[in-house]
């Protein structure tokens, strides 16, 4: 059977309410949502919260987030990619979210009554969000104008408009044509093709899916903190530090059978001839029993300006 998502943007849905409703043609249930999020001040019914966020990964659906704000959010290009991109990342960071955020092109480039949005534009706006969020948490939404000309700037695509017209490399097809109703709420539903990464593991299921990554990135400066679930079967903690300087400590949170307080210290300072990258992370084993962890760091990276992060394997 195929594997259907939905996404919505007029209220919060419940885990047991989305994996009761049959949303497919052949009666499929959904195993994964898309919302909305954006930085936390600005958290409304279009957007998610911590509440749906943690009562949709407990269940085990997979999670990927829109990031919108208007039908012109590309005419801004790179600048407002950037900016669109820290708030995004904003969001995922008050959640702990570690997956991929599709930035938004809703509508045709040239549509009456707007002004036209040029491939240039929109790879502009693309490129700024990479350069916030990292080219492995971000994709892209539109029609099939849209997901050409994003072609070699993202590598995850949500394709909306007439399934005939759907690329071969596209991870998700929204089916405009049928909306389903979820408790009371419309919805769309979303065709999976390929499957989009980070998908959270259900209860009792072994290994982290999805090549074993799940990933969060650690924004400059001192004295920063950033709690976070451990993934189900996940063995170790890889911080990667592209440049320049970063000095962490961290405390496991306690699972039935750990000591609470078990704290983690790592530190490293920048040389000329050695980096830690993804090449070359840290490995810190993951104490048994740990559910949630937390870091405290400082970050202070070169220019242009590079992201640290923590992943999971």
């Amino acid at each position: 059977m195929a594997t259907w998502w939905i996404d919505y943007s007029s209220s919060k849905l419940s885990a047991a309410k989305i994996l009761a409703t049959p949303v497919g043609p052949d009666g499929e249930h959904p195993s994964g949502v898309i919302r909305y999020i954006d930085a936390p001040n600005r958290l409304g019914t279009k957007h998610t919260n911590t509440t749906e966020y943690n009562d949709h990964r407990a269940a085990g659906l997979g999670i990927a987030m829109y990031f919108e704000v208007g039908k012109n959010d590309p005419m801004g290009g790179f600048a407002q990619g950037q900016e669109y991109g820290r708030r995004a990342l904003a969001g995922a960071n008050l959640l702990g979210f570690p997956g991929v955020v599709f930035f938004c092109a809703d509508r045709w480039f040239t549509s009456p009554g707007f002004p036209t949005i040029t491939p240039a534009l929109w790879r502009g706006y693309l490129d700024g969000a990479v350069s916030i969020l990292g080219r492995g948490r971000t994709g892209a939404y539109g029609f099939s104008d849209a997901i050409d000309a994003a072609v070699g700037h993202v590598d995850y695509f949500v394709q909306c408009g007439r399934q005939s017209e759907v690329r071969d490399f596209v991870h998700g097809w929204q089916d405009n044509n049928v909306q389903p109703q979820v408790d009371g709420i419309q919805t769309d539903r979303v065709l999976i093709r390929h499957p989009i990464p980070f998908t959270p593991t259900r209860p009792g299921a072994s290994g982290v899916q999805n090549d074993e990554e799940w990933n969060m990135q650690l924004e400059s400066g001192e004295n920063r903190s950033l709690s976070f679930d451990i993934p189900p079967g996940a063995t170790q903690l890889r911080v990667n530090c592209p440049i320049d300087f970063l000095v962490v400590h961290g405390i496991w949170q306690a699972g039935e059978s750990l000591p609470a307080g078990t704290n983690f210290d790592y530190k490293w300072s920048y040389e000329d001839d050695f980096r830690v990258d993804r090449l070359r992370p840290w490995k810190i084993r993951v104490v048994a029993g740990a559910t949630q962890g937390s870091i405290i760091y400082s970050y202070s990276p070169g220019r242009p300006e590079r992201t640290a992060s923590l992943s999971f394997r």
